[in-house]
């Protein structure tokens, strides 16, 4: 049975969904974290306040479809841009536009009436402005103004012209590139083509250490003594964070680094000394603990844990 959470694979690597409500779903209800990668295009750089959509690593993917807790889909390239779609993506686009300004400009009379007795001890004239002459917009939104309704009949004339000024200087400011833009959750393209694919798919042609990924995370995930909470351990330099409880309330306990150990050849070395020095010093320093995760066999699905402890002497 297809769930109702949708999950969009790109690069069969990673999922993103942009739906908020499952986003809340998975959080609330399926301890999954992701990663937030949405920002501004004004501030690509960022990455204070991300927003959606919602990246999900591959080893989440898997786990979630496997449980049939999302439905997982693949975009069926190339995309065929329907002029119909463009034109009415443009019609929505100039709607909002025009409600968005409506409200801006009565927020900028309104701010402008309040601050009224400073603008006119200022003196402050727009150059360049002709008073004669007010656009039909204009004065739309000052018949529908209570407060310049109101406020119009105490002003002197001057006052008055001086204001209306001002008043047609500041609506002039909002453009379409000031308007706030609606993130889209779902496509609008009537054309779209898209096609299910499962957790095997999504795992075929995987090298060692990715496949190793995806067990570990489910072994943690699926855990019936203890329900964890996983998020990305690069940060650490590790493959996995591990919590308690929510990353919100809680720091992360472990740092689970995957390592291959019976599927490579004995005489190789599994990981090198120095490296292993320093996550454990990492670990330490940060307050969490290592733990090294690997197959019980090559043959075997079991996955056992291995910490890690440095002690000074």
């Amino acid at each position: 049975m297809a769930s109702q959470l949708c999950c969009y694979i790109f690069e069969n690597r990673h999922g993103l969904i942009f739906n908020p409500d499952s986003i809340r779903i998975l959080r609330e209800q399926y301890r999954i974290i992701g990663c937030l990668t949405g920002n501004l295009p004004e501030y690509p750089r960022q990455n204070a306040e991300l927003g959606l959509p919602l990246e999900l690593s591959r080893e989440e993917c898997c786990v979630l479809a496997d449980q049939h807790i999302i439905s997982m889909y693949e975009l069926i390239l190339p995309l065929n841009d329907c002029e119909e779609d463009h034109a009415k993506y443009l019609t929505d686009l100039e709607i909002e536009f025009q409600q968005q300004k409506i409200e801006n400009g009565h927020e900028r009379i309104n701010e402008i009436l309040i601050n009224r007795q400073s603008i006119l001890q200022r003196n402050i004239q727009p150059a360049n402005e002709n008073s004669s002459e007010t656009d039909e917009f204009t004065l739309s939104l000052l018949e529908t103004n209570n407060a310049w309704k109101n406020c119009s009949r105490s002003l002197e004339e001057n006052e008055h012209v001086m204001l209306l000024n001002i008043i047609k200087q500041r609506l002039r400011q909002f453009t379409l590139e000031y308007m706030l833009m609606k993130l889209p959750i779902e496509s609008r393209r009537t054309n779209l083509k898209l096609r299910s694919i499962t957790s095997e798919e999504l795992k075929q042609n995987l090298k060692l250490i990715e496949q190793l990924r995806c067990d570990v995370f489910a072994d943690l995930y699926l855990n019936q003594n203890q329900k964890y909470w996983i998020s990305s351990g690069q940060k650490f330099g590790g493959d996995y964070l591990v919590y308690f409880d929510d990353p919100s309330r809680c720091h992360s306990t472990f740092i689970v680094t995957c390592v291959l150990r019976n599927e490579i050849e004995r005489n190789s070395t599994i990981i090198p000394l120095t490296h292993l020095i320093a996550r454990c010093r990492v670990a330490v320093n940060v307050n969490k603990i290592c733990i090294l995760a690997s197959r019980k066999s090559p043959i075997s699905c079991d996955i056992e844990y291995l910490t890690v402890n440095w002690n000074g002497f």
